[in-house]
C-alpha cells in the first residue's frame, strides 16, 4: 500500500509507530463519541434546543454532525491502523481488533442511516438510542482489544 513506504521514509520513532493509531482513535472516541453520545441523550430527553459547548449549534444540530465526523475520522484512522499493522509485519484484518473495527464501522454507518430516516418515529428513536449505546460499547471493547495488541509484545516495529 502507499502508506507503508511513506511512513517508512519518515522514519518515525518506534513509539509513534506503535501507539499513534491508538492515541488518535482514542481521542476521537472519547471527545467526539463521548460528547456526541451525551448530546444524543440530551436530544432524547427533550433538550435538543439547548446550547452546546463551543459552537453556535444546538444539541440537536451538533449531534449528527459530530457523529458523522466521528465516522469519517474512524474511517481515516482505520487506514492508518492497517498501515501500522503492515509495518509491524502482521496480516491485516485477521485480529479480533480488526473484526471489532469493521463491526463498529458498519454499525455506526447503519446508525447514521437510521438517524437520518427516523423522523418522528418513537420506535426508531428508541432503537437509535439503544443502538448508539451499544456501538459505544463495541468501540470500548475495540479499544481494549487494541491496547491488548499493543501490550502483547508481539507487535514490534
Amino acid at each position: 500500500t502507499v502508506g507503508v513506504p511513506v511512513i517508512q521514509a519518515l522514519h518515525p520513532p518506534a513509539w509513534i509507530e506503535h501507539w499513534f493509531h491508538a492515541l488518535n482513535m482514542g481521542t476521537v472516541l472519547v471527545a467526539m463519541g463521548g460528547y456526541g453520545s451525551y448530546l444524543g441523550f440530551r436530544v432524547r430527553a427533550g433538550a435538543g434546543g439547548e446550547a452546546t459547548f463551543g459552537t453556535p449549534d444546538t444539541a440537536a444540530e451538533l449531534h449528527p454532525k459530530l457523529m458523522a465526523a466521528m465516522l469519517f475520522f474512524f474511517l481515516l484512522g482505520g487506514q492508518g491502523g492497517m498501515v501500522f499493522t503492515l509495518l509491524a509485519g502482521k496480516p491485516i484484518l485477521e485480529t479480533p481488533h480488526a473484526v471489532s473495527a469493521l463491526t463498529g464501522l458498519a454499525l455506526l454507518a447503519g446508525q447514521g442511516v437510521l438517524g437520518a430516516t427516523m423522523e418522528a418515529s418513537e420506535t426508531k428513536r428508541t432503537i437509535h438510542a439503544y443502538l448508539g449505546s451499544a456501538i459505544m460499547l463495541v468501540f470500548a471493547v475495540h479499544a481494549a482489544l487494541g491496547i491488548s495488541n499493543g501490550l502483547s509484545g508481539e507487535w514490534n516495529f
